[in-house]
């Protein structure tokens, strides 16, 4: 949440590369949590197959998108996928 404008105002990124820069900080830690997880002993791939799939398919078409997206558009999506998150993590 806080990466972007820390990219935006310290490396005095563009826009989209600091999106981009923030989203593929996100590889290392979902290997990081699977490998907790893997020492833990939860090892059911059939469990997880939904979201990675689902992951996969956001990926992709997240990419295909992002190109074509504006960083006003970025923006928007980010703060309501934020703000969902949020609402959803008071609620349940």
């Amino acid at each position: 949440m806080i990466l972007v404008p820390l990219l935006l105002r310290w490396l005095k990124m563009e826009e989209k590369r600091a999106f981009a820069s923030s989203v593929a900080i996100i590889l290392p830690l979902c290997l990081g949590s699977t490998a907790s997880y893997w020492w833990q002993g939860e090892r059911n791939l059939l469990q997880a197959l939904p979201y990675l799939l689902g992951g996969w398919l956001g990926g992709a078409l997240g990419g295909r998108l992002f190109r074509r997206a504006s960083p006003r558009l970025l923006r928007t999506l980010f703060a309501l996928f934020l703000r969902y998150g949020g609402i959803r993590c008071l609620i349940y």
